[in-house]
């Protein structure tokens, strides 16, 4: 290893001996947390700075550690590292080992929702080996995920957007210029296409960014859903997918706002038909089924949209990272992956909470809007 390469690294790094001690950082380590190299250096343990969110090396045994290589997947880990300041940064971790020296490098690429969390730590007690790490809920960390994702998506989806709008009305007048027959034209349609996709893209962030804010109102589910499904169901009867829908001619009031929950009912409808036509029994029963039933919550009743369907499922392993911004099981090309992000926090921002259960072969999705203000 070229220690000279270490130090001028702009990823952070630091270098641990046997006992984990901290014998080394580079200065992008010491920028990125804002410690000086020698209150790090000598740190008596690497787990004093360092917490391993999820799953942990075997760093306490060094008889295991030539078989750490930092091109193995399965020595990236997500880690929280502390700051001087005692809040936290968000990193993934890998290790690589230099059998000359016998030591371990470790390289830090920084997490997308690093520097958003309000908690602080006591660094000093910490560092001393005398503190303890406040474990944040689940909720609050997806709180976190979608404030951020929020506030990225509002500043890509706007400096996208104007010069996206150009390239699709240049490359409709090249389309519509150009004679049918010549392959030029087959050219300009798909950067046509994919223009449109990128537009779709766009639309979901902005979305999700919530820059349009339309009051709540008292409105009729079923007149919602069937204006939104009259939008996909030439889609459905092609795919051979039976919908079972009882009950649409009764009205079901609830407080919302009627293009948001259209919104929501349109995202819930094409994962539907996504996951039903991915099922990988060609001969299983296809069949979406939606309706209403009123529940109670506390003090408060609500009316409950039941969206069902019999899809493969969401393997167990993947169910909490389902309302993540970006993660989508689907192939590339198909699926932005915010499109239940947006929905869960619509619902959210109507009063109403998204959840989901999978049982007995059908996956269930359910909208829980409040009846009255």
């Amino acid at each position: 290893m070229s220690y000279n390469f270490f130090e001028h690294s702009p990823v952070p790094a630091c270098i641990l001996e046997p006992s984990l001690l901290l014998l080394r950082v580079n200065t992008a380590f010491s920028r990125a947390f804002g410690f000086s190299k020698s209150e790090l250096e000598g740190i008596q343990n690497w787990n004093h700075i360092c917490e391993f969110k999820n799953s942990k090396p075997n760093l306490s045994d060094p008889s295991l550690w030539p078989s750490v290589n930092v091109l193995d997947e399965n020595s990236s880990y997500a880690v929280s590292i502390l700051t001087k300041d005692g809040t936290r940064k968000e990193y993934s971790v890998s290790f690589a080992f230099d059998s000359e020296e016998f030591q371990i490098f470790a390289y830090l690429e920084a997490s997308l929702f690093s520097d958003l969390s309000p908690i602080r730590y006591d660094s000093a007690k910490i560092l001393a080996g005398n503190g303890d790490w406040e474990r944040p809920s689940d909720s609050w960390v997806q709180k976190q995920k979608l404030e951020a994702i929020g506030t990225l998506s509002a500043g890509v989806a706007h400096e996208i957007n104007n010069p996206l709008m150009g390239v699709i009305n240049y490359a409709e007048m090249v389309f519509n210029g150009i004679e049918t027959g010549n392959p030029l034209r087959k050219y300009a349609g798909i950067i046509l296409q994919e223009s449109n996709r990128i537009s779709e893209i766009v639309k979901d962030m902005l979305t999700f960014t919530r820059l349009e804010k339309e009051e709540a109102k008292v409105h009729d589910l079923t007149t919602v859903f069937c204006s939104t499904f009259g939008l996909l169901k030439s889609g459905f009867r092609k795919a051979e997918i039976e919908t079972v829908a009882p009950a649409l001619d009764i009205p079901i009031y609830a407080v919302c706002s009627a293009g948001r929950l259209r919104q929501v009912y349109l995202n819930l409808l094409t994962n539907a038909k996504d996951a039903i036509e991915s099922h990988p029994d060609p001969d299983h029963k296809k069949i979406l089924t939606v309706y209403w039933e009123k529940i109670k919550k506390g003090n408060r009743n609500y009316v409950r949209t039941i969206v069902e369907d019999t899809g493969p499922g969401i393997p167990e392993q993947n169910r909490h990272k389902l309302f993540d911004p970006f993660y989508t099981t689907k192939e590339i090309g198909k699926g932005t992956g915010l499109g239940l992000t947006v929905s869960y926090n619509l619902v959210r921002e109507m009063g109403g909470d998204l959840s989901f259960e999978c049982a007995n072969g059908t996956t269930r999705f359910y909208v829980d809007l409040p009846e009255s203000f």
